[in-house]
Parts: C-alpha cells; sequence; structure tokens
C-alpha cells in the first residue's frame, strides 16, 4: 500500500504539464501567438542566463568548501535545485517557469534548499 503524499505527488507529476498547457493555451489566446512565443522564448533565455551565472556561483562555493576539506552539501542541494530549476524554465508553460524561476533565485531557493536537505538526513544515511 502506498502513502497518500506518494500517490499525491505521483498524480501531480501527471497531471501537471496537461494543467499547464492548458494554461499556455489561455496564454496564446489572449496575448496571441507571437507575443506568447516571445514570453516562452524570454523566459527559456533568462533560464539559461540564470543557470550559467548561479551554477557558477554554487561552483566556485563548492570548491571552496572542498579546499577547507568540508563537504559541500548546501553546494551539491543547490546546484541540483539549479539544474532543476533551468529545466522548468525550459519547458514552456507558465507554471513551470514560475516554479523554475524560483529555484534559480537564491532568496527564493534557500527555504527549498533547507527542506530537501532535512529531507536527506532524514531518509538517507551515509556513514563518512
Amino acid at each position: 500500500m502506498r502513502k497518500p503524499k506518494t500517490v499525491f505527488v505521483i498524480v501531480l507529476i501527471l497531471v501537471l504539464p496537461f494543467v499547464d498547457l492548458a494554461l499556455l493555451f489561455c496564454v496564446v489566446k489572449h496575448l496571441g501567438f507571437w507575443r506568447t512565443l516571445g514570453i516562452v522564448a524570454g523566459t527559456a533565455a533568462l533560464g539559461v542566463a540564470l543557470l550559467a551565472v548561479q551554477g557558477f556561483g554554487v561552483y566556485r562555493k563548492a570548491m571552496s568548501e572542498l579546499g577547507a576539506g568540508r563537504i559541500p552539501k548546501t553546494q551539491v542541494v543547490d546546484g541540483l535545485l539549479i539544474v532543476i530549476g533551468a529545466v522548468l524554465v525550459l519547458l514552456p508553460g507558465p507554471i513551470s517557469d514560475a516554479v523554475g524561476v524560483l529555484l534559480l533565485f537564491p532568496l527564493t531557493r534557500w527555504p527549498i534548499r533547507g527542506a530537501v536537505i532535512r529531507w536527506i538526513e532524514q531518509y538517507i544515511y551515509i556513514d563518512i
């Protein structure tokens, strides 16, 4: 028997792309095809630029942590969230764009990072 939380996540992953696509069609209906295409292309370009800037910053911090002999756990989680955010921004759709942008900016990423680190520490044991 699956946990209700797991079932909810699976349903969310399966349904969300269709909701995102329906919202994108609503945006096309109200703004027109070319404006919507410009918005989608603009958010994709923003995602790539933020991936480059944020990814390089996290990489430098991770190298600094490794140089000091510490495990860069926050930087690894930040890197993962940045990549997920960039992929979401590259996908067309207002919901995926909004979540992707939230994951790409440090001020909105830190609470999510904290939750991910707590989840990892709770469910995954690493003996180093």
